[in-house]
């Protein structure tokens, strides 16, 4: 049967990137794999023809001679000293070279040879790649994001087949271990350092712990986002901390210090006299450091005037005495409708 072109096996175009091919490759190999196709020969089938186009068009080497001299190049069953009387070409007789009828211009075929074949054989796969980059998420509490800390995450890591070597195959058969994926799966918990000032939605980069590079390339990085759990009392907008202090009547009228709790502990801070309800005061320096700037935020605080509760003789008196302290009807400026 005569093989499809290998660019039309990946679904990809001739100027296709080595991104797009690998991408592709992994796309159809994730759908063909025996594992997800269990006894149907067709998908079996097809899965070691997108295997066999990859390891042709990944190559650099390869990939030009393919485009050159089509199936008759590496890596598609051409063998120098394959034809009759050892001096031919596979699939051609007589001795007759194909390549009669292509033009090569700055050199001649034994420079092409040279590039494509060392000592008369196939030259070993030495293009190395680094491994895919993976990702996962964790949770962390509030105090960890903003003061830094520790996580663990549990991660499937994909690693070079040992039994094949990541060839997918042993002799001529599917290797057992890997299924002909060339890569098994192997579990890891991997800590991870967690900086101060972490967002909520933050991306985390981990070096090292994606997938394993192929013939000693590097492996790819985990990527880890991260998901705050809220505080019950501090919240954060941005870099500043804001935060709600309750205080009394007299503290209000007279002013006072108050004891306003932050993120990095309690701080004494001094409330004017005359302070009105839900009046916003700022401590500088006392909210979050940021992990791109360096710069610290500040922690805001909304005092909120408490009025005892319950009500007796002596609070009544005290109330109206307070009442005749008024310059002026506190609902003055409200609006009488729309």
């Amino acid at each position: 049967m005569k093989k499809r072109d290998y660019y039309e096996v990946l679904g990809v175009s001739r100027g296709a990137s080595e991104a797009e091919i690998k991408k592709a490759y992994r796309r159809l190999a994730r759908k063909l794999h025996p594992d997800v196709n269990p006894g149907d020969k067709g998908a079996q089938k097809k899965f070691q023809e997108v295997q066999e186009a990859y390891e042709v068009l990944r190559e650099a080497d390869k990939r030009r001679a393919y485009d050159r001299f089509g199936h008759a190049g590496p890596g598609a069953g051409f063998e120098p000293g394959a034809g009759p009387g050892g001096g031919g070409f596979a699939g051609f007789s007589g001795g007759a070279s194909p390549f009669e009828s292509f033009e090569f211009q700055g050199g001649d075929l034994s420079d092409l040879f040279g590039n494509i074949f060392g000592g008369g054989g196939r030259r070993p796969r030495t293009q190395r790649e680094k491994g895919e980059d993976s990702s996962g998420t964790i949770e962390i509490p509030f105090r960890d994001a903003v003061l830094g800390g520790m996580a663990s995450l549990a991660i499937r890591r994909e690693r070079t087949c040992e039994k094949c070597e990541g060839t997918g195959r042993i002799g001529r058969n599917v290797c057992p271990t890997c299924r002909g994926a060339g890569r098994v799966a192997a579990a890891e918990t991997v800590r991870i350092k967690i900086p101060e000032g972490t967002e909520d939605g933050g991306t985390i980069r981990v070096p090292g712990k994606g997938g394993e590079g192929s013939l000693g390339g590097l492996p790819g990085d985990l990527y880890v986002t991260v998901r705050v759990v809220p505080h019950p009392y501090f919240e954060r907008q941005g870099d500043d901390i804001h935060g709600d202090v309750p205080i009394t009547v007299k503290e209000a009228y007279a002013g006072a210090e108050i004891e306003v709790p932050t993120i990095h502990g309690v701080v004494l801070a001094k409330i004017p006299p005359s302070t009105q309800s839900r009046q916003k005061f700022r401590l500088r320096g006392k909210g979050v450091k940021s992990p791109r700037s360096g710069m610290t935020g500040d922690h805001i605080y909304t005092v909120r005037v408490m009025v005892p509760r319950g009500v007796t003789p002596a609070g009544s008196d005290a109330a109206t005495l307070l009442e005749s302290l008024y310059e002026a009807p506190v609902r003055r400026d409200l609006p009488k409708g729309l």
